[in-house]
């Protein structure tokens, strides 16, 4: 812990916003085709510029955009006044383009960190050089700089932020839980203790791995989460079960007996949380494989802080950690739940049932997208200037469809300029621009709406004696030998149905002798999300095996895994109608201070799938262990059933109540994504702990009687059967 905190403070710099979109697919394939073709920046800064109820002072603007030219760092600035379509039809409302040097995203794969570094503080510079000179702009005039390079600066500032008030208000609350729970001081600070030594080391490893791997800025949200949950989780099980057992035995007596049971609950606990973790890497998104990534190695080492020092400082403490067992009155309330659910499972069952899936129906209308500048908070000014750009320009203004026109022949048809190619774009665009779905259309065949495909044949005849330097310019932007590129914008934004219907009928267009391949927001969305839906069944028939192999192994059941399996997707399922019922509808914007954009992102689920189905196995467990060992011991089913409860009720309620405590905290932050994943794990966590593990596991359990202790014999997991012949 101490070698991890010495790199810590260096760890937030070396973060950063990984690919949240598919590499692999199409569109970001055709980004890089156009970047080294044409040297076409999709992520540039849009410095946008307003002057309500007037024209905007055009000498004004020129001033400005004289002063950003000459910032180091900024290779080039597009002004409407070059471009008359950055311009609104009211005059109020202009845009500029500003592309940088330097760019990180282009130079990073070749990158070792000094140049990585170097360039960051590059670009971070220029940003910040750039946004002084808009704070001088006159009152009248107001100014907002947007653009991927601004939101993604923004989610690194906020989520730092975030995090910082996230720890000082999840620390306190929880060791004033935690003193409830344990009565004790001593007691109450183990958890705590753990959790952080959890977390510290963790920042410290991921440290070391950013020297040969992305790591999510997220990433430091997910490893707080899970490393103050489930290191509070485990050494709360632990060290409740140790207090149990010292009544009983001496310290070290006490402590081997205590990880005889608890220690091997937490242990097959953490194996199923980093299975599923784990399972994030099977998708071929870095975003997702750095959560995962990061996942996996806080809660590894959550149960290896669990098992190794925690009893390392109960053997110190021994005695010392006594203060009073679960006060008897809890365990008489849980026992006499468990003794109503047996008397009345069926209708328990059923009940329980009914309010889960009435929970979860919302997400049969989920929309998925991925999230931009609409992620940030209202106040920033990043998401200030993309919600200017679509009052003034329309919704498709900010999320261009780029579309990379390729040439199939080797021959003297390989020239994306000669006639016949011309010919064919000419009448393309055309219908293009006759379509309802698209607000515009730039090319380089409808530059005039006056000149006929024979000019442009004319005047690209022999592209390098073409007089006019703005003609020129353009041509040089929007082809190279066999690449021309066609820009259009959609009336409606980059989520819209008919935005992504767009992408799929122009990337279906065939066109002689060329091929059409679409970039952009839309088409890098439908990509994703497409090989998220390919990926998914193979992860999840990936984790059900693992976490089925892990649980038969622990439990020497088969029928209890499944039944473990199928209370997760539950409680899973309720928490994914909530977050559409919340976060896509919008209830509650007022309550969690947010603006609901109309979609969950299309990585969110994921995410949270993965997570919860390890973490709300850590109930299941925790519950099945303590029945199964009050199982061996008298071989009566519904005997152990209400003596497993009795025991683990208490300590579940306790556990998850603590990790709502931490989890909701995250409900308070400012980005939409991480206050989206804190709330759904602690109402997956909260459905869990109570109408699951409390009533339906109970009721499912009397129910199957002793069908729950079933096993094939050739698996040789029915040893319960010798120890109980003939029960």
């Amino acid at each position: 812990m101490i070698l991890s905190l010495t790199f810590t403070p260096a760890l937030e710099s070396a973060l950063k916003e990984t690919g949240a979109v598919y590499e692999a697919g199409e569109a970001y394939r055709t980004e890089q085709h156009l970047k080294r073709e044409l040297n076409t920046n999709v992520e540039p800064l849009t410095l946008v510029l307003q002057n309500e109820g007037s024209k905007i002072n055009q000498t004004e603007v020129e001033r400005l955009l004289s002063q950003i030219r000459a910032v180091p760092g900024v290779s080039s600035v597009v002004s409407a006044t070059e471009n008359p379509e950055q311009l609104s039809t009211d005059q109020q409302t202009q845009y500029s383009v500003i592309q940088l040097q330097n760019d990180l995203r282009e130079t990073s794969a070749k990158a070792n960190r000094a140049m990585e570094t170097s360039i960051a503080k590059s670009t971070s510079a220029a940003i910040d050089a750039i946004d002084q000179l808009i704070q001088q702009t006159p009152p009248t005039l107001k100014a907002f700089l947007t653009g991927k390079p601004i939101v993604d600066q923004e989610i690194q500032r906020i989520g730092k932020a975030d995090l910082s008030l996230v720890e000082l208000r999840v620390l306190p609350l929880t060791l004033i839980a935690l003193w409830i729970v344990f009565g004790s001081v001593i007691a109450a600070t183990m958890p705590v203790v753990m959790g952080a030594v959890t977390v510290s080391v963790t920042l410290g490893i991921l440290y070391l791995i950013t020297f040969k791997l992305s790591v999510s800025i997220f990433a430091l949200n997910l490893t707080t989460m899970l490393g103050l949950g489930l290191g509070i989780d485990y050494a709360l099980l632990i060290v409740t079960r140790f207090r149990e057992e010292l009544v009983l035995q001496s310290v070290e007596q006490a402590i081997a007996q205590t990880l005889n049971t608890a220690g091997r609950a937490v242990f097959f606990s953490g194996l199923t949380v980093c299975i599923g973790l784990i399972c994030l890497m099977l998708f071929p998104i870095g975003f997702l494989q750095s959560l995962g990534m990061s996942g996996a190695i806080v809660v590894l080492l959550s149960v290896a802080a669990a098992l190794t020092l925690l009893p390392a400082l109960l053997g110190v403490i021994g005695q010392g950690i006594q203060h009073s067992v679960i006060q008897p009155t809890k365990q008489r309330f849980w026992a006499a739940i468990a003794r109503a659910v047996a008397r009345h499972s069926l209708a328990s069952a059923v009940i329980v049932l009914m309010i889960v899936v009435g929970l979860s129906l919302p997400f049969l209308s989920a929309r998925f997208g991925l999230g931009g500048a609409e992620i940030l908070p209202k106040t920033s000014t990043a998401r200030a200037g993309v919600e200017v750009l679509q009052r003034s320009f329309g919704a498709g203004e900010i999320a261009p469809i780029l579309l990379s026109i390729q040439t199939k022949s080797s021959d003297s048809e390989a020239n994306i300029l000669s006639s016949n190619h011309l010919s064919t774009l000419y009448r393309w665009v055309a219908q293009l621009q006759s379509d309802p779905r698209v607000a515009s259309v730039k090319s380089l065949v409808n530059l005039d709406p006056r000149w006929t495909v024979e000019i442009y044949q004319q005047l690209y005849r022999d592209s390098s004696r073409i007089a006019d330097p703005k003609l020129a310019n353009v041509l040089k932007q929007l082809s190279h030998h066999s690449t021309t590129l066609v820009i259009v914008k959609s009336r409606t934004d980059s989520h819209d149905a008919a935005s992504r219907d767009l992408v799929r009928d122009l990337r279906a267009s065939e066109l002689k002798g060329l091929t059409v391949q679409a970039a952009g927001q839309t088409a890098n969305e439908l990509d994703t999300i497409a090989i998220i839906q390919q990926r998914f069944p193979i992860v999840l028939a990936a984790l059900m095996s693992a976490t089925f192999v892990v649980l038969c192994i622990l439990l020497r059941s088969v029928v209890l895994p499944v039944k473990a399996i199928v209370m997760n997707l539950l409680s899973i399922g309720g928490s994914f109608g909530a977050l559409v019922f919340i976060f896509q509808q919008g209830h509650l914007q007022t309550e969690l201070n947010f603006a609901p954009v109309g979609y969950l992102d299309a990585l969110l689920p994921v995410v949270l799938f993965c997570v919860l189905f390890g973490l709300s196995m850590d109930y299941e467990v925790f519950l099945l262990a303590r029945i199964q060992e009050a199982y061996e011991r008298c071989g009566r089913n519904a005997e152990s059933v209400i003596e497993g409860l009795e025991h683990t009720g208490s300590i579940i309620t306790s556990a998850a109540m603590l990790i709502i405590i931490v989890t909701s905290a995250f409900a308070f932050s400012t980005l939409i994504f991480v206050k989206a994943l804190g709330l759904g794990i602690a109402i997956a966590i909260f459905i869990d702990a109570t109408l699951i593990r409390a009533i339906l596991v109970p009721a499912t359990m009397t129910l199957l009687g002793g069908c729950n202790w079933w096993s094939p014999r050739f698996l040789h997991l029915d040893r319960l059967k010798k120890l109980h012949p003939g029960k």
